[in-house]
């Protein structure tokens, strides 16, 4: 069936807020949208016909009237592959239409060590991925960057980082027969946790996202707030100690060079080479074997430059996170990265968090959410793209 322009409109909007507070009934949709209940009833019977959208059953509350029943998304009715381009590996999944992951793996690189991947290698690790999953029919592809992108304007990654030059997103695109779409990775966090996880409401929420480097974003009123804009959501290089180390970006003391995965792996390894006591002399042969479960092993044992630089790193990330909270209206903030998937970490940042003065008594308080870490984590998150182009894009 063709719909008009202001049909389709309204069908994304309407599975918009499906996705985003399911499960859900047609009048609370209704009331949400302000599109009638007439129409918001046609629409949703044609969803079920399609196979897209089934009711769950009547809500079971003590009002009085005609109960209302719940719908929601239909699972694996459609399927997308999702890939992640990371400084330590490249990511693939295969997923449905609710982001539950059907197949995946990862091949791990470092980029310290050797050149950064080519596109002809993406491609051809994706290529081999389908032909191994021949079975599940894709519809579109999403891929998760370290940084922006802007075909109009150029056809590689955004970013400050040499190492991506290799790969040229246009040649990716036009290789595939289904959609390939491309978003920076804190962005694809950001959207598959409104679009994959079940919510009552549709809260303002950050995703804060530590890896190479420090990136947020903001999910504000229903979209990813000034997306366009590539400065947003660069918390990493906010100052946080104005006389402090210089920066690759030109500044004195931001984050990044506290905080970050590559700057506190970078300080250990000047630590094994200057320190003769460090106990990482002792758990590694060699500096490059350095990660940050080293770092943090000799953390526990004791060693004194290593609690120095962990202590740093979380009494910094805890100082912006607070800072967020004051200039953004926010229900929740979440935490996602390796750095956070370590208690050790993590409770000495909540903790700091904890003990911070308020401003005012009784001032909100955003809910802090550390996300289970792993390799799949932004793969999985880049197939929101797919869904947000296909059904929920209302500009289509």
């Amino acid at each position: 069936m063709t719909l008009t322009r202001k049909q389709a409109e309204i069908r994304a909007t309407i599975l918009d807020q499906l996705y985003a507070k399911r499960p859900i009934s047609r009048i609370d949709i209704s009331k949400e949208t302000h599109i009638t209940p007439a129409t918001t009833g046609n629409i949703i019977n044609e969803l079920i016909k399609e196979g897209l959208v089934h009711e769950l059953g009547e809500l079971d509350d003590d009002s009085v009237g005609r109960k209302k029943t719940l719908l929601d998304i239909t699972s694996r009715q459609h399927f997308y592959l999702g890939f992640e381009i990371s400084e330590k590996y490249l990511a693939l999944v295969i997923t449905d239409n609710i982001g539950e992951i059907l197949a995946s793996e990862w091949h791990t690189h470092y980029l310290e060590h050797q050149e950064g991947p080519s596109d002809i290698k993406i491609i051809q690790l994706i290529q081999h991925f389908l032909q191994k999953h021949k079975d599940i029919s894709i519809s579109a592809i999403g891929i998760g960057l370290p940084g922006h992108v802007k075909l109009d304007e150029s056809q590689q990654i955004i970013s400050k980082n040499p190492l991506w030059e290799n790969i040229n997103l246009k040649r990716i695109q036009d290789t595939f027969d289904v959609p390939v779409y491309f978003g920076n990775k804190s962005h694809c966090l950001t959207l598959a946790e409104r679009l994959f996880t079940y919510h009552s409401t549709d809260s303002n929420f950050i995703v804060y996202h530590v890896a190479r480097g420090i990136h947020c974003s903001y999910m504000y009123n229903g979209s990813i707030y000034s997306q366009e804009n590539f400065l947003i959501g660069e918390v990493g290089h906010t100052i946080i100690n104005p006389e402090g180390e210089r920066c690759p970006c030109g500044k004195n003391g931001c984050l990044q060079v506290y905080a970050s995965e590559s700057a506190l792996i970078n300080k250990a390894s000047l630590l094994y080479h200057s320190s003769r006591v460090s106990l990482l002399r002792t758990l590694v042969a060699d500096s490059s074997d350095i990660n940050l479960n080293i770092l943090l092993t000799a953390y526990k044992l004791g060693d004194l430059g290593s609690i120095e630089l962990i202590n740093t790193a979380c009494k910094y990330l805890a100082i912006s996170i607070s800072n967020l909270c004051q200039l953004i209206d926010m229900e929740r903030i979440y935490l996602d990265g390796e750095i956070f998937s370590y208690p050790i970490i993590a409770e000495q940042i909540l903790s700091y968090l904890q003990h911070m003065v308020q401003l005012f008594p009784h001032q909100k308080q955003p809910e802090i959410t550390i996300k289970p870490y792993s390799y799949l984590n932004v793969a999985r998150a880049a197939t929101s793209l797919c869904i947000n182009a296909a059904f929920l894009n209302k500009k289509k």
